[in-house]
């Protein structure tokens, strides 16, 4: 018990006034008695540890804030758990778990990343939002410009035709598999998008390049097209009219955002 102290009191200060209330998840925990969630009200920790397919709550402790972050030791059968619990972000956490046999006198350690529910799909919107460019005249699609807005994601698209782009639309994205999956459909032409990100920057939560996907329908004479484009992000100029628009019931235009 002294190391586990002494590792602790050596952890820089520097994140006592975080925020660590609400529910946390860990979808990493293989093995029996690995916590599996953190149910967090200020200070006071109520852990789940995994069982199997399913999970076992402990005692809700009020945790004690040491170094960088929170600490308690919960006891359950013949072993102890410590759980330290340090911010990485504001919806992620680092929680090194020990384990101690006091039996076997023996101290297993573990850590694990811990993701804010509610937090991690939009963490990962964020991560496409932007402007980008492709390197390629050829490209189907030559221009994205990608906005967040109330938690939806939109983009817009732009071909290059006689050397000038020509706007494909905005359409409303969907993530699942942490792709974009995107549909424009205008004067019969269908594109059907998928948008993969890669390079990613830690520093900024945000993708360097993308992957773009395009299946493209001639609904006029059934002719289809498929390709795959790269496009980095870069400082491209975007029109400053609204980027999605929906019809309200009296058939008035409503823009929903403009930049």
């Amino acid at each position: 018990m002294k190391r586990v102290f002494l590792l602790i009191a050596i952890l820089s200060a520097w994140a006592f006034g975080y925020n660590y209330s609400g529910t946390w998840v860990n979808k990493s925990a293989t093995n029996y008695n690995d916590p599996v969630k953190l149910v967090i009200t200020g200070t006071k920790v109520k852990p789940f540890i995994r069982r199997g397919e399913d999970s076992a709550a402990l005692k809700v402790k009020n945790a004690t804030n040491v170094g960088s972050g929170l600490f308690e030791a919960w006891g359950h059968g013949g072993k102890n758990l410590i759980l330290f619990i340090k911010p990485i972000n504001s919806y992620k956490l680092r929680v090194i778990a020990k384990k101690i046999d006091v039996n076997r006198k023996k101290i297993l350690t573990k850590s694990f990343i811990f993701a804010k529910k509610g937090a991690v799909t939009v963490s990962m919107k964020k991560r496409f939002v932007g402007n980008y460019k492709g390197g390629n005249s050829f490209s189907a699609i030559n221009k994205l410009s990608i906005r967040l807005v109330d938690g939806q994601l939109f983009v817009r698209a732009w071909k290059r035709r006689n050397g000038t782009l020509v706007p494909l639309g905005v359409a409303r994205a969907k993530l699942y598999n942490n792709r974009l999956h995107i549909t424009w459909n205008k004067g019969g032409l269908v594109v059907d998008a998928t948008i993969r990100g890669y390079n990613f920057s830690s520093s900024s939560n945000r993708y360097r390049n993308l992957e773009l996907s395009i299946n493209a329908t001639n609904l006029n004479n059934g002719l289809s097209n498929s390709q795959t484009m790269q496009l980095r992000r870069a400082r491209v100029s975007v029109p400053s009219h609204p980027v999605y628009r929906e019809p309200r019931r009296v058939h008035r235009i409503r823009p929903i955002y403009s930049y």
